[in-house]
């Protein structure tokens, strides 16, 4: 009998419909402000033999012996670990990396009670922060940055309106979030009530991906001072607006460095939650940064996530250093 062949454009379909579940279960529990401990008192549904293999179980099963055939992120890691081979059959795309990465050492997080905010500080004296797992905000970086008083929604719509500007040097991202705008040139060209935050909420993120407009936007801002003295960035920049009430869903990055994101203008409150496997271990931590506050975390092992404060336009610039 012929043996069933496992079709890759299904199994990317499985991941993506495994990954939507759980971010609709943690949106849930950030919803009914469970805690920890309410969470870890909830029984696992059985059958009177006490096993819960039931049909919906086979199917997990099933998906679970799809990652370890069908490479993600952290199915490679149990590939290699379990079966002693870096190869996969088939690669899936990113964003199964937030539901099948590898395991996190749950030292990332115990004892992280909350942010810690800093002021007048040196280089040397926040390396013990640099590329640690603590977030940090520090109050005075921002201080002479034109972008504080020049830095708005007209602005950034004049800035663009030029189209492209010097040669390609990265990768463009976009992320249009729930605005339903799927593209600047949208975003630019929304009608003014939106754009005044009086009509539709939006809130959208980008990335800078040209020499010229990398360079430009540089002029408004500085390298922060606080800074280790060997640490080197890319000539990529994050910037991140919209208004109160919209931001990012509860997510884990992927990007390739430690990054820096300064609150230009507006309130964002922030939610860093510890990786699931440490969810008893670790807190959730929630602060607020300000306008001229940068902060410093580790998106790619804190999943966070993002909510503009009544008030003022928010507009968020980052970028990443190693």
């Amino acid at each position: 009998m012929n043996q069933p062949v496992l079709r890759p454009k299904t199994c990317v379909k499985t991941y993506k419909a495994a990954e939507l579940k759980v971010l609709k279960i943690i949106n849930k529990i950030d919803s009914l402000k469970l805690s920890n401990s309410y969470i870890s008192r909830l029984e696992i549904p059985k059958n009177e033999k006490g096993v819960f293999l039931n049909g919906k179980s086979l199917s997990y099963f099933f998906i679970s012996v799809v990652i370890i055939l069908f490479c993600g992120f952290g199915a490679r890691w149990i590939y290699t670990e379990f079966f002693g081979r870096t190869n996969c059959l088939v690669e899936l795309p990113s964003f199964s990396k937030s539901v099948f990465r590898p395991p996190e050492d749950c030292s990332m997080c115990a004892g992280v009670e909350g942010v810690v905010r800093l002021a007048n500080t040196t280089a040397e004296e926040f390396e013990q922060f640099a590329y640690s797992t603590t977030p940090v905000i520090v109050t005075d970086a921002t201080v002479g940055w034109r972008a504080l008083k020049e830095f708005n929604f007209n602005f950034f719509a004049n800035f663009y309106s030029g189209g492209k500007m010097g040669k390609q040097i990265n990768d463009c991202f976009y992320f249009a979030y729930k605005s339903g705008l799927h593209s600047l040139n949208e975003v630019f060209n929304m009608d003014e009530a939106r754009a005044n935050l009086s009509g539709k909420p939006w809130y959208v993120g980008w990335s800078t991906c040209y020499d010229e407009e990398t360079r430009k936007l540089r002029s408004y801002y500085n390298r922060p001072y606080f800074l280790p003295k060997t640490a080197e960035s890319d000539m990529v920049d994050w910037i991140f607006m919209g208004g109160p009430g919209q931001g990012a869903h509860m997510h884990v990055d992927s990007v390739k460095h430690m990054s820096w994101q300064a609150q230009v203008r507006g309130h964002k409150e922030w939610q860093l939650a510890p990786p699931p496997e440490c969810l008893y271990t670790c807190k959730w931590i929630t602060f607020t940064v300000s306008p001229g506050e940068i902060l410093v975390v580790d998106t790619n092992r804190w999943y966070h996530k993002t909510n503009v404060l009544p008030g003022d336009i928010s507009i968020t610039i980052g970028a990443e250093y190693d």
